[in-house]
């Protein structure tokens, strides 16, 4: 009797750290759940709100989505031959109909005989008796009605921009927990009681940047700075539903032909459609700005882009554990040094390749190494932990409290970036060849 061979610690290790980080992962399978979402779909088409989503005119460096506050007019003066006939308030609301003339009205008589401290009788005016009111509310109409139409377009465009501002200021607030991407090519997909429920998620997404200039007003939606490394989510799909892994890697070289070309419609929308195909035998594809119904049977996938605030997930930490699972289980005899010394108790050494500059030992003097610039105190020991750090992959720094832990860390964490700190000393010994220091920002 044989019995299959126990997988190899280090493969073990990786699928217990990916089931980790999935437990500490709530899937997402309705877009709706998400913080926000703004669909392009829903926004005003208008020069003051522009998107190369729905036209083919983007030139180089133009934003992703630009949009304006806006300032709104104010109410055109009603006549006031109009004033007794009509409610000025409801004239205030940019309505699509313009408030109608009452067809009576009661005012005082004026006329009338009455005793010391009577109110004058009320007499009832008919609207078809004063022809001079109506011709004047036809005149107004066509002033009030431009007035409404400019004043519902720019409410439009302030919506999309107050919903924008509101996302800068979160991502500016909690960088840390949230994220802002844009969505593309949306997955609607009801599903069915045998395989998974309902799934209405974007499939791709892309790393977005809002830039907000005060002085001007303008909202800017563009790549972000190190590219919108298009990606491929399927978190919200169960393993069956999923398409053929040979799928994945066709797509990624698509998308990353794409780059941040994702209005470039030709290119997006095969890559969309492909993995749409890929997904399902009865899948569709739309190309629509607005969202797509699927059915059961018929997932559909769709355009329609969306901008999304969502809390930061583990979704690059469980496709960092698939990569290193799939190469382990190509050569499970190849583990990388960093991952075999967490698998096996072994020792720390010296590592030459590590080796950044000349060392005398543990024991040495520090001024026997390399200049070494830190923003803080330093002692013998701070020296000697720096002189370790580069010469092996890991060091142990211990010690009980106000020994100066938090204090060695801020110095380490500067070591990072000696070339900038070497020319700020310079500069600041060199002065400005007259005898004064010269302030070293102001050459650097």
């Amino acid at each position: 009797m044989t019995t299959d061979a126990p997988e190899p610690k280090a493969l073990r290790l990786a699928r217990y750290l990916k089931a980790f980080v999935g437990l500490r992962s709530t899937t997402i399978r309705d877009v709706d759940k998400y913080e926000s979402v703004v669909w392009f779909g829903e926004m005003p088409q208008e020069p003051e709100c522009r998107s190369p989503a729905w036209n083919d005119d983007l030139e180089s460096g133009e934003p992703w989505l630009k949009v304006h506050k806006q300032q709104f007019p104010n109410l055109p003066a009603i006549p006031e031959i109009l004033h007794p006939w009509i409610d000025q308030e409801a004239c205030r609301h940019a309505t699509a109909e313009m408030p109608a003339l009452r067809a009576t009205r009661l005012e005082p008589d004026l006329g009338a005989e009455i005793s010391e401290g009577e109110e004058p009788p009320l007499i009832e005016r008919h609207l078809k008796d004063y022809p001079e009111v109506t011709k004047a509310h036809e005149s107004y109409r066509a002033v009030w009605q431009a007035w409404s139409a400019d004043y519902r377009r720019r409410e439009a465009i302030q919506r999309i921009y107050a919903e924008l501002f509101h996302l800068h200021n979160q991502v500016q607030k909690q960088g840390e927990i949230v994220e802002l991407v844009l969505g593309l090519g949306l997955l609607d997909w009801p599903g069915s009681k045998d395989k998974s429920g309902s799934i209405r998620r974007h499939t791709i997404t892309a790393r977005v940047d809002l830039n907000f200039d005060p002085a001007t007003g303008v909202i800017r939606l563009e790549p972000a700075a190190d590219g919108a490394q298009l990606r491929i989510e399927d978190d919200m799909l169960e393993a069956e539903l999923r398409p053929e892994r040979s799928h994945y890697a066709a797509l990624e070289e698509q998308l990353k032909a794409i780059d941040n070309e994702i209005w470039d419609r030709p290119s997006a929308f095969r890559a969309m459609k492909s993995w749409a195909e890929a997904l399902h035998a009865h899948s569709e594809w739309c190309s629509d700005l607005q969202p797509s119904l699927g059915t059961g049977d018929k997932p559909t996938v769709s355009f329609a882009p969306a901008l999304i605030l969502r809390k930061r997930t583990q979704a690059g930490m469980v496709r960092i554990y698939d990569t290193i699972i799939d190469q382990l289980s190509d050569n499970p005899e190849e583990i990388p040094p960093g991952w075999g010394g967490l698998i096996d108790d072994r020792d720390d050494h010296d590592d030459p390749e590590l080796s950044l500059m000349p060392s005398n030992g543990a024991g040495g003097s520090p001024g026997n190494l390399q200049e070494i610039y830190f923003p803080l105190p330093t002692n013998r020991e701070q020296h000697r932990i720096v002189e370790a750090i580069n010469r092996r992959r890991g060091v142990l720094v211990q010690g009980p409290p106000g020994t100066g832990k938090s204090h060695t860390i801020a110095n380490l964490i500067c070591r990072h970036i000696p070339i900038r700190l070497k020319q700020v000393a310079q500069l600041l010994r060199e002065g400005d060849g007259h005898g004064r220091r010269r302030p070293a920002w102001r050459r650097l």
